[in-house]
């Protein structure tokens, strides 16, 4: 859906304010959820819009052709490089996961070992690192957070979901015949008011209907929307990553709700305010190389270390490449962030990157490729990452049936 003409939004003064309703948001004022005002429809023209490609704009200028080809180069250059079995943690895999999805190979026992996909050795329950991240609860699957586990409650079933794993995916566990539907029920379960819930959002708006509702296992009610109102009263500085996961799971809720057709109505539209505000806010603290601030949205920050700078720039990217609309993506700001990113990957290819960051800056990547080039791309491209995908076509089924790991 990419559309033809970016100029009235390119026309808009970075340092200006944004007005919704009563919200008022300058960009030196980090913005606020509570008493916003909600638009009672679907976004009209130039607010957020589903972060799906589009086959209406064929044709790029010679520069934008230089940055899919810079991006290539680097989401092929790094994808050989297998983390092992024997050495890397789940923690660490499931970051080489959110950037290749069903695609991510691992090399069993060690480096260079035998290679076996990465989804599948992992909802078979093998060990990575020695430790397994799934494991059996009163007969009902289950899955374990802390250092090297999961690091934030659902964020196994958030990277599935965006990997585009289906519901009935086998999982075992002690030997025990379970499917990724069982591990979205623990979710639902297990959701708790007050504690952090961004990746149990990413997960249950990817699976679930967004109207659905269902009982905690302390007997509370909850839905879509609630979750979206727990998050949005949560702080964004001082979150995980510098608040970049709240800020996706309250996007991703708002892209698939349009992707869907649904109205944009209740907490969805406030969500959606507080997205678009929190883009003007992030661009107004964009440094001059196209860097985002290394103080993540406390203030501007140009720390010169490389790792910083990836880790900062890498984790917003990829929440705003998601999250802004398919005429967004082409505003020189954000074409010279993805170049900034594709530029540090690129010239530091032996420096040894931290796991975390390395796997989000990647997949910032291959969102905006996918999103902005996908119909410009070779035949086999970077796959199964990011929003563009058809779940359903034969292809990434063949890939994702390839998974298994017996």
């Amino acid at each position: 859906m990419l559309r033809n003409s970016w100029s009235s939004y390119a026309a808009l003064v970075v340092l200006s304010a944004l007005i919704h309703g009563s919200v008022q948001v300058s960009l030196a004022q980090e913005p606020e959820a509570a008493g916003a005002t909600a638009p009672a429809s679907s976004p009209e023209k130039g607010e957020l819009s589903t972060p799906a490609p589009s086959d209406s704009a064929t044709t790029f200028t010679p520069e934008q052709l230089a940055l899919r080809d810079k991006i290539r180069r680097v989401l092929e250059m790094y994808a050989p490089r297998h983390q092992n079995t024997r050495d890397h943690s789940p923690w660490e895999v499931m970051h080489a996961i959110i950037a290749y999805g069903v695609d991510t190979q691992l090399f069993k026992g060690g480096p260079g070992g035998e290679k076996v996909n990465a989804i599948g050795w992992m909802c078979y329950n093998h060990p990575c690192a020695g430790e397994q991240i799934l494991f059996v609860n009163r007969g009902k699957l289950d899955a374990r957070r802390g250092p090297g586990l999961q690091g934030h409650f659902g964020q196994f079933l958030a990277i599935l979901a965006q990997s585009h794993v289906k519901l009935d995916y086998p999982m075992y566990v002690s030997g025990k015949q379970f499917t990724l539907a069982d591990l979205v029920e623990h979710e639902k379960l297990n959701c708790v008011a007050g504690e952090e819930l961004t990746f149990k959002l990413i997960a249950l708006m990817h699976y679930l209907d967004s109207d659905e509702t269902w009982k905690s296992k302390d007997g509370q009610d909850w839905s879509i929307q609630r979750l979206v109102t727990e998050e949005i009263k949560q702080p964004i500085r001082g979150a995980a990553c510098g608040g970049t996961h709240r800020l996706m799971g309250l996007s991703y809720s708002v892209n698939k709700r349009i992707q869907r057709g649904k109205p944009i109505v209740g907490e969805f539209a406030r969500a959606q305010v507080f997205i678009k505000n929190y883009h003007n806010y992030t661009f107004s603290l964009q440094n001059a190389d196209g860097s985002f601030s290394t103080e993540w949205f406390t203030r501007r920050g140009d720390n010169p270390d490389i790792d910083r700078r990836l880790k900062t720039s890498g984790h917003i990217l990829e929440w705003i490449g998601f999250s802004l609309s398919d005429e967004e993506l082409r505003d020189p700001r954000m074409i010279k962030a993805v170049d900034y990113v594709a530029t540090i990957l690129l010239k530091n290819d032996t420096h040894k990157w931290e796991i975390g960051p390395l796997g989000h800056g990647l997949h910032s990547l291959s969102i905006y490729s996918n999103r902005v080039f996908k119909e410009s791309e070779p035949a086999r491209s970077q796959t199964a990452v990011g929003e563009s995908h058809d779940p359903d076509s034969p292809l990434f089924q063949a890939r994702l049936q390839s998974s298994r790991v017996e």
